[in-house]
């Protein structure tokens, strides 16, 4: 089991320092929220539903990253038994993403719902099995297997909605982890393999134009950046319903400042240490950079933006000039503070790419857009004054570019 040893130590530090922290953060939520007393009747099958899609979701994204890709690749220059890499490599990644994010947010659901034994058994059990499918299902859709994949995905979901109790839903766990493990020691190893991606750094004579493009082709040669985007779509469409139940408040900015959590994208210059240094290092390239990117990010906001005013003209009905007014205001914001933060504060440190995209720092600015949205809700003419700051705004911001 050295490979798995060589691949913890990357993971949680050189002496598992990172497994006791994070076991203790969600050990002090867990108690503070416990003891606050607040309590919400949360569905069984929500409790496994998300254990499951939530830590499948931060495995695939881990095992799918290109950040350990050195690590694995050495491991490939030593001999190794067929399943012993393959078992080492998927249960070395299932704990980080059980023990750092999955952990939480368990600590979370325990804390405010009414749960017996048997269910949170059953949720902690739905979160590993949840970590194996990722893994078994990666393998399987590398070897073309997607009617397997489709039959044991409707069998998962079946027993998540339908089982009648806990015992039920553990027992329907440890039999789709026995499967996933059987599956994976049948794997081959080089299933998991992934080179290391050269990634070009921008030219000082490209241009302003190249420098969108680039940002476009780095996207989509990772396609795991992509995936928040088309999530925050699908929510813009689901929102709309949820908020417009209230009354006496104008909500809809509040759908605005929500949707401007997509870290994948605000996160290019901290996932790209290389292109960064380049950037520093070149003359001219910061202002050119830093403003397309300003402009990138805002496409993408206001995509998801309109994604959302159409579905909610269809549901609520009243979007008009102001709402759109307010899409782009929300949109330009947020890029401009997304970028702002990137540049002078560029997040350091992180292991894999999922430790990067859930970084604490992602809920900065959309608590910022939060704040702006109760103001626009209780005071409609603060847009007005917004647009006013927004121009100043923006060209301050081109100003600082070029000084950079």
């Amino acid at each position: 089991m050295s490979a798995a040893k060589a691949i913890c130590k990357q993971l949680f530090g050189a002496k598992y320092e990172r497994i006791g922290r994070s076991l203790l953060v969600s050990a002090i939520l867990f108690l503070a929220l416990f003891g606050a007393g607040i309590r919400i009747t949360i569905a069984p099958f929500i409790l496994y539903l998300t254990a499951t899609a939530f830590s499948m979701g931060i495995m695939w994204q881990t095992i799918g990253g290109d950040r350990h890709a050195e690590t694995f690749m050495g491991l490939f220059m030593l001999p190794f038994p067929r399943a012993g890499l393959t078992l080492s490599y998927v249960l070395s990644f299932a704990a980080y993403t059980l023990i750092t994010k999955a952990f939480f947010v368990l600590a979370l659901l325990f804390a405010v719902g009414e749960w017996n034994i048997a269910q949170m058994v059953a949720a902690l059990l739905c979160a590993v099995n949840g970590c194996l499918l990722a893994a078994a299902w990666y393998s399987m859709l590398a070897y073309k297997k997607w009617l397997l994949v489709t039959i044991w995905a409707s069998c998962v979901a079946a027993a998540i909605f339908l089982a009648p109790g806990a015992l039920v839903m553990c027992a329907a766990c440890a039999i789709s982890i026995v499967i996933a493990l059987i599956w994976l020691m049948r794997t081959d190893a080089y299933v998991f393999y992934r080179s290391v991606h050269t990634r070009q750094v921008v030219k000082h004579k490209s241009g302003m134009a190249s420098v969108f493009v680039y940002l476009l082709r780095y996207l989509m040669s990772n396609a795991n950046y992509l995936v928040n985007t088309v999530a925050l779509c699908a929510f813009a469409c689901v929102l709309p319903f949820i908020l417009g139940q209230f009354d006496g408040f104008n909500d809809m900015p509040i759908g605005f400042a929500i949707l401007s959590l997509n870290t994948p994208i605000c996160t290019l210059i901290s996932g790209d240490p290389d292109t960064e240094q380049g950037l520093r290092a070149m003359p001219g390239q910061a202002a050119r950079f830093c403003t397309q990117y300003c402009l990138f990010i805002f496409c993408v906001n206001s995509l998801i933006s309109g994604v959302y005013l159409m579905c909610w003209q269809f549901r609520n009905g009243g979007v008009g000039y102001i709402e759109l007014l307010t899409a782009v205001l929300f949109a330009m914001q947020s890029a401009i503070f997304s970028v702002a933060f990137e540049w002078a504060r560029p997040l350091r440190g992180w292991k894999v790419e999922t430790d990067l995209w859930h970084h604490p720092r992602k809920y900065l600015v959309p608590a910022v857009m939060m704040l702006i949205a109760g103001v626009i809700g209780l005071w409609p003419i603060a847009v007005w004054v917004w647009l006013g700051a927004m121009i100043v705004e923006v060209s301050g911001f081109a100003f600082c570019g070029r000084e950079i």
